[in-house]
């Protein structure tokens, strides 16, 4: 994985993650997945989630994150992660900074950021 898909995989968990504890949970995953626009049923996000819990913690944390992230290979998901990164990207330079991010996050999920 490159370090511009890493970088983006971080930005999609912090996403995802609405409690910002650095994991996420079943809900968490799911209700993320669905706000990108990806067309998983629940029971396919079920299955993505219980295979990639590797320590069977019940939540899945950045690295479990991560390879969920590389074997999830379908154009729908690629797109959805694109059309993402492109909306929180607003100067197009293909890299998000600290402001686009914080903007971003803000705009999705109605809530402020405080750093």
């Amino acid at each position: 994985m490159s370090a511009a898909d890493k970088a983006a995989a971080s930005a999609l968990f912090k996403f995802f993650d609405e409690n910002s504890d650095n994991t996420l949970t079943f809900d968490e995953l799911k209700e993320g997945m669905t706000s990108v626009g990806s067309k998983f049923s629940d029971t396919d996000v079920r299955a993505f989630f219980d295979k990639y819990d590797k320590d069977k913690n019940g939540i899945i944390d950045f690295e479990e994150f991560l390879a969920l992230c590389i074997d999830i290979n379908s154009s729908d998901s690629e797109k959805a992660v694109a059309a993402l990164f492109a909306s929180v990207d607003k100067d197009g330079n293909k890299s998000l900074s600290h402001a686009e991010l914080r903007a971003g996050i803000a705009a999705y999920t109605g809530k402020p950021i405080d750093d």
